[in-house]
């Protein structure tokens, strides 16, 4: 799980640099935000905790509480019952994918693009090749296509 975290936290820390908000919550509300809006983030994704993240970032629990509790009145985030924070679906509903799950997916494509860098691929061709992937199965799921046996 730490590398699942650690990699979502350490482009928030990059993409926080070249913020010049003059406090890093609204840094990381901006980083966030803009995360969402570009689909990084999609719907159902979890939110890692407070404390995970001001210790990864190097910053102040109070300034993580106050760019979620920003996010979470803004209507960019939800949180489930379980009181986990998550990227809500379009309907507003907070998905639950669950930990397991997104931890298991995002693992499972890290070790694609990196094998595809291992084979000589940028990660600019890894991620077309992933894009494809994805628009294909949404041909299969929606009919269009013939799914291969």
């Amino acid at each position: 799980m730490g590398d699942y975290w650690a990699t979502r936290t350490g482009r928030w820390r990059k993409a926080m640099q070249t913020q010049h908000a003059p406090s890093f919550g609204e840094r990381l509300y901006s980083v966030i935000r803009a995360d969402i809006e570009h689909g990084v983030l999609p719907a159902g994704a979890l939110l890692p905790p407070v404390e995970r993240v001001a210790s990864e970032l190097l910053i102040d629990a109070t300034d993580v509480r106050a760019a979620y509790a920003r996010l979470l009145a803004d209507g960019h985030l939800a949180e489930r019952k379980d009181g986990v924070l998550c990227i809500p679906s379009r309907d507003g509903e907070a998905d639950d994918v669950g930990d397991a799950t997104q931890i298991r997916f995002e693992a499972a494509l890290l070790r694609a693009v990196r094998e595809a860098a291992a084979r000589g691929l940028s990660s600019t061709e890894a991620t077309g090749m992933f894009k494809a992937a994805m628009l294909r199965m949404r041909e299969i799921e929606d009919g269009r296509g013939e799914q291969d046996d």
